[in-house]
């Protein structure tokens, strides 16, 4: 009697848990499935990145109809531009309401994103071009471009080889000036040269590289953002500012 009551419970357990893996997608948590239909749009939705993760918050029923409370997406690695590589990008989304038939809504979207000197320093460096007339009657190449940031000031320094052989090392300080959304600018900048007083060639052809032009101009990116602030850190550039929403269904739909 004992041994058919006990393999009777062993059957009502194994049949439970043969409906739990049915309801829950084969035992993988369906909010975790969805996270994953997600995470796989990204890429084409912002840009490349070494990983995206996003975390979906809201009630299951609710994002059966294709209403979902919030969502945070937090993208290491985001390559926006070749070249300009984001060490984090984190979007968070508001009341979202997707619908097959209907673009994608939400109520509101914010994102923050930081960029590490290094990167930037590459970044500058590959966009270095040959020295060109007239600055090239003084100035032979340049080499060595350093990026140092701290709270609220950025240091850009270069080594700047002259026709006559001298080397002389230049450094460009001061604050950033975001212009029209997109494009990143020195503000307030001191140039000098350790020990020396700046030749004007020289003079003209820095102001030239990293004064008459954006620093980082990135009206080109596909991401569906506005940025709104960029700040400087200890080591690190961070940008802030809103989600692009109807851009945003856009690119979905594309």
């Amino acid at each position: 009697m004992k041994n058919t009551e006990s393999k009777k419970r062993e059957a009502i357990a194994v049949i439970a848990l043969v409906v739990a893996i049915a309801v829950s997608g084969c035992g993988v948590n369906p909010r975790r499935l969805a996270e994953k239909r997600v995470e796989a749009q990204l890429p084409h939705l912002i840009a490349p990145a070494k990983r995206y993760r996003v975390y979906l918050l809201g009630r299951h029923e609710k994002m059966f109809q294709g209403k979902v409370r919030a969502a945070r997406i937090v993208g290491e690695g985001v390559e926006i531009q070749q070249g300009l590589i984001l060490r984090e990008l984190v979007v968070e989304l508001e009341d979202i309401e997707y619908r097959k038939d209907a673009p994608l809504q939400a109520k509101q979207g914010s994102f923050h994103a930081s960029m590490d000197d290094e990167v930037l320093q590459s970044y500058l460096s590959s966009l270095l071009p040959p020295v060109r007339s007239p600055w090239n009657l003084v100035v032979s190449r340049l080499d060595n471009l350093l990026i140092r940031s701290r709270a609220g000031e950025m240091r850009l320094s270069i080594d700047v080889y002259t026709r006559l052989g001298v080397k002389l090392s230049a450094e460009l300080s001061g604050r950033l000036r975001l212009k029209e959304g997109s494009q990143v600018w020195f503000e307030d900048t001191e140039l000098k040269v350790v020990g020396l007083s700046v030749p004007e060639k020289v003079r003209e052809l820095l102001s030239e590289l990293f004064l008459n032009r954006p620093l980082i101009d990135l009206s080109g990116i596909r991401a569906p953002v506005r940025i709104e602030r960029v700040a400087i850190g200890e080591g690190t550039l961070m940008f802030e500012g809103a989600v692009l929403v109807d851009r945003l269904a856009d690119l979905m739909r594309s």
